[in-house]
C-alpha cells in the first residue's frame, strides 16, 4: 500500500501516505547509516491470515514469519534501502 509505482486501485489515502512515508525514512536511514555498518530493510510480510488480512488471505502467519527471517538471515550490505518481500522479491516503491 506504501508503493507508488504499484498503486493500481488508489483509495486508503491516510495508510497508503503513512506507508509511503515510513518507505521514504527507511530509504534516508539506509543512506545516513550505511558508514555505520547499519542495514535498513522495508518488509513486505505478504497477504497473511490475521484480523486484517482475513481468512481469505494465502498465507499462513508461520510461512509468512519465517520467510522474513529466512530474508534477514541472507541480507547483505547492497540490500540496504529496499523494499523486501517476505519471499525475497524486491518490490517496486
Amino acid at each position: 500500500m506504501g508503493s507508488i509505482s504499484d498503486n493500481k486501485s488508489g483509495g486508503g489515502y491516510s495508510y497508503r501516505v503513512s506507508k509511503s512515508a515510513l518507505n521514504m525514512v527507511s530509504k534516508n536511514l539506509s543512506i545516513d547509516w550505511a558508514d555505520k555498518g547499519i542495514i535498513i530493510l522495508n518488509m513486505h510480510p505478504g497477504w497473511v491470515q490475521t484480523d486484517m488480512g482475513g481468512t481469505k488471505a494465502p498465507l499462513s502467519k508461520k510461512i509468512s514469519v519465517r520467510g522474513m527471517i529466512d530474508v534477514i538471515d541472507k541480507v547483505k550490505e547492497h540490500d540496504s534501502g529496499k523494499f523486501i518481500n517476505y519471499d525475497g522479491a524486491e518490490l517496486p516503491w
